[in-house]
């Protein structure tokens, strides 16, 4: 998309998106044209026009302005905060794709300029082509092609925070497309390609291991998930060198398994069919990757991604299995369902023997998180309360939200096993604390490193999407992950 910002109206074509803030009414600002400022003072007069319902659009054909002119309430000024920008992003964005044109421009007033990141970030987020695999003619989605953005203050800084917007936005769209793409189109094989791609455009370290590199280390978490695939399992490491020679790295450690049947803890036919998102999480941290060198981002960052796929046959790993881990820890399997923390335990492993500063998963990991949180709150917890502080306050910046859960002493002892060192589900527990339970299993991986765990269970996909957003995946943890690395 290309974004051009200028003072005044230069094109006549497509379409024109006017917000209009309720306190504006009175003394409509001058970067709104003559005629548009008469349509408004009549809709005003004749409609009862306040400006207060932010989804009140009128509609204006005008020889002097582009072919379709929309005017769109946005609301109160007291009102508007950078979740509000991004909202109002979102709406006019999905206005624009409504009207079927690919050229937009947009009258900007001093309120939007100063949230101008956030709104651009709603807009172009709102631009995303969900119809991923329809062909020719069926394709009907519009997006913007060329956006104007009319701002008659100031324009210092501002082509600098759209470019940034454009990266942020991309990099959302390519974790939708990750995740809504089927396990036929997204295997194991196609992210680790993804993964070298993504080293060669940025000049990464990269490793990726395969079946034999990984019974060579003896990762036997990600090799028992994985038995009942005739796909070989994966190990995608990217090493990003953006800070200081010996400042210890921030590990990301992203959950990627491409569909999860449960194995032979089957899952429900109910939900079955959009288990393709179960690898979100390491589409979510590919998609980081593929960003932070261009953002600037002076971190030495590694991307740590197990891939596996949780299928059925007669080499499936069972209930009642015992399996030794990377790091030499036996565990028992309780539960073939419970498969995310068995391949994040070795991933975890691994990260420890980087010397790392910080290690951070984040993964589709328990519908327990959904119960307990529902479709805007992402899970943390964490051994560290400094770390999870900064990261729910990176959420919470951005709109990407995040809220604590505890790791009690109990939930560790529940999953303790009697004839191994672990157990990978506690099956007396009825179900209670889900998600705490599954960290705790996490934790004790972690070798007392700082570690902070992102549950996207109930947010990484959605039928009730915010304004800025469309049905299927969210792309939810990675504006909050970019944040807390920025800082």
């Amino acid at each position: 998309m290309k974004i051009k910002i200028s003072k005044s109206i230069k094109s006549r074509k497509g379409i024109l998106l006017a917000p209009i803030f309720a306190e504006d009414l009175k003394q409509i600002p001058d970067i709104y044209p003559p005629e548009l400022q008469d349509f408004i003072k009549n809709r005003i007069k004749h409609d009862n026009f306040t400006g207060k319902d932010e989804n009140y659009c009128t509609f204006l054909d005008h020889k002097d302005l582009p072919s379709q002119t929309c005017v769109i309430a946005a609301g109160k000024k007291e009102k508007f905060t950078p979740t509000s920008a991004r909202n109002l992003g979102g709406k006019l964005g999905k206005q624009a794709k409504a009207l079927k044109n690919t050229e937009v421009t947009i009258l900007l007033t001093e309120e939007t300029r100063k949230l101008l990141a956030e709104f651009l970030e709603g807009y172009l987020i709102s631009q995303y082509d969900e119809a991923l695999f329809k062909s020719g003619k069926k394709k009907a989605n519009f997006h913007t092609e060329t956006l104007n953005l009319i701002i008659n203050s100031s324009t210092k800084d501002l082509e600098q925070i759209a470019d940034k917007a454009q990266l942020i936005a991309e990099a959302a769209h390519y974790v939708r497309n990750l995740v809504n793409s089927p396990a036929n189109t997204v295997n194991s094989e196609y992210l680790a390609t993804e993964a070298k791609r993504i080293a060669k455009e940025n000049g990464y370290k990269k490793a990726i291991l395969g079946l034999k590199d990984l019974r060579k280390m003896k990762a036997g978490g990600i090799l028992a998930v994985n038995q009942g695939c005739k796909r070989e399992p994966k190990l995608l490491v990217l090493e990003h060198d953006g800070g200081a020679r010996k400042e210890k790295p921030i590990v990301l450690i992203g959950k990627g398994v491409i569909f999860d049947t449960g194995g032979y803890n089957l899952k429900s036919s109910a939900g079955m069919e959009t288990m393709h998102q179960d690898m979100a999480g390491a589409a979510t941290i590919l998609a980081i990757m593929s960003i932070v060198k261009k953002l600037k981002i002076k971190k030495n960052i590694i991307a740590v991604l197990p891939v596996v796929e949780n299928l059925i046959n007669e080499d499936a790993y069972r209930p009642s299995d015992i399996i030794t881990m990377l790091s030499g820890n036996t565990v028992e399997i309780t539960n073939t369902d419970a498969e995310g923390r068995l391949i994040l335990a070795d991933a975890i492993h691994y990260a420890t023997e980087l010397n790392p500063d910080t290690i951070i998963t984040i993964a589709t990991l328990t519908g327990a998180a959904s119960i307990a949180l529902g479709h805007r709150f992402c899970a943390l917890l964490s051994n560290d309360e400094e770390l999870l502080a900064k990261i729910q306050a990176s959420g919470n910046a951005v709109d990407d939200l995040g809220w604590p859960l505890p790791i009690h002493e109990d939930y560790r002892k529940e999953m303790e096993s009697k004839i191994a060192d672990l157990r990978n589900h506690d099956t007396a527990g009825g179900g209670g604390a889900g998600t705490a339970k599954a960290a705790a299993f996490l934790e004790k991986f972690t070798k007392n490193n700082k570690w902070c765990h992102l549950d996207i269970g109930g947010t990484a996909f959605t039928a009730r999407p915010k304004p800025y957003e469309v049905k299927g995946a969210t792309s939810h943890g990675l504006r909050m992950l970019l944040r807390y690395l920025e800082s």
